[in-house]
């Protein structure tokens, strides 16, 4: 019987849904579709075998759901010109943001020299 590499799966999670994830999610937070586009991409060359969640945040409010999609995700990535009290909210140690001079490319470069 022969074997076949599987590709994993990405989960999106929005509000007020929410589930835990395996190893891998990330949350993003006000990205432009431009950016969400580059994430997509950069996604599948870094983790194309593994089942990822993605929670995604584009309103402001359910501040219950992304306190507790900031706590699940191993990687958040914000749009530099969101609200204060969202960059307030997410810890450092774990976030990065996106703007003209940090895009979704020079993230993942990041995120790929730890994860190796």
């Amino acid at each position: 019987m022969k074997m076949f590499d599987t590709l994993g799966m990405v989960t999106l999670v929005t509000p007020p849904s929410m589930m835990n994830p395996e190893k891998i999610s990330f949350l993003l937070i006000n990205l432009k579709e431009k950016e969400k586009n580059h994430f997509a991409i950069e996604l599948n060359k870094l983790f194309p075998n593994d089942n990822v969640v993605v929670y995604i945040y584009n309103s402001s409010g359910e501040k219950g759901w992304i306190d507790q999609a900031m706590h699940k995700s191993k990687y958040i990535l914000i749009n530099k010109d969101s609200p204060i009290w969202l960059e307030e909210m997410a810890p450092a140690n774990k976030t990065h943001f996106v703007d003209e001079q940090e895009t979704v490319e020079k993230i993942f470069t990041t995120i790929s020299k730890g994860h190796a």
